[in-house]
């Protein structure tokens, strides 16, 4: 195939609804791509999930995602990305694989080189300590200063984007990671990004917010172009999203999140 005339699709997955935010940012930084999500829906959450069932469960997605004859993986759940990346890029063979921890780390230390930076995220993702690692082995004179918001996703999920409950929660949660004096802020959860208008008022623009869903569509974008799999865009781009349920709170839930409609939703049933 010629380069820069690779119309495959790219493959997205999660445990749930919060990696549409990702796909969201491919399809406004990538808008001649098309794109297969998977959400994980009937299973989700996988935070409180042993390693094991992480790696067995996201083995069956990357299966079902290299049928549909994807040209690159994206990881854009943590919890995936912090345990069972290993699982992703040795079933995907030549397919190159990005995760959104990868991208958050590059972009933080990229703007906070060899100085504080905050990282946000689930219980799970920052007991796992994927984001630390991955900045230290990037940028080892970086000091990184983690904090779990676990109130966050029920907020986002709810809809309270702009809530008194979200601002004080959020106020609370980043007086430790504010009073380190960092530089740089990661969202480390896919939800997260939902919260940006709050989270910069709070913050008072001191510090810089980092996108992971944002800095992974840049860093695929430059992946493809340079692995000559970018679309030629003769072939308008397409969009199919499959999940393991389908209750309407998806639906309602996902169009929040990718700010468009989703369109047909197919149930898999393994």
């Amino acid at each position: 195939m010629n380069a820069l005339d690779d119309n495959r699709p790219i493959g997205v997955f999660d445990s749930g609804v919060g990696g549409l935010t990702v796909v969201r940012a491919l399809m406004e930084r990538l808008p001649l791509e098309s794109i297969v999500y998977f959400g994980d829906t009937a299973r989700v959450p996988y935070g409180v999930k042993s390693v094991a069932t992480i790696e067995l469960f996201t083995g069956q997605i990357v299966d079902f995602l290299l049928r549909q004859e994807v040209k690159m993986l994206i990881v854009a759940c943590n919890t995936m990305a912090a345990v069972a990346l290993k699982i992703v890029t040795a079933r995907a063979g030549d397919i190159p694989v990005l995760d959104v921890i990868e991208a958050g780390a590059r972009a933080a230390v990229n703007v906070s080189r060899g100085g504080r930076i905050g990282v946000i995220g689930t219980p799970t993702t920052i007991n796992s300590n994927a984001y630390a690692r991955r900045i230290h082995a990037l940028d080892p004179a970086a000091r990184v200063h983690s904090q779990a918001c676990p109130l966050f996703v029920p907020l986002v999920e709810e809809g309270w984007l702009d809530h008194p409950v979200t601002r004080l929660t959020a106020q609370e949660y980043l007086r430790p990671v504010l009073a380190e004096d960092v530089g740089s802020l990661v969202l480390g959860c896919t939800h997260y990004p939902l919260l940006k208008p709050l989270l910069r008022d709070v913050l008072r623009d001191a510090v810089k917010l980092i996108d992971s869903a944002e800095t992974t569509a840049e860093l695929a974008a430059t992946r493809l172009r340079d692995a000559g799999l970018a679309a030629s865009g003769r072939d308008p781009a397409a969009y199919h999203y499959f999940v393991t349920d389908v209750p309407l709170r998806f639906q309602t839930i996902g169009e929040r999140f990718l700010g468009r409609s989703l369109g047909e939703v197919t149930r898999v049933d393994w």
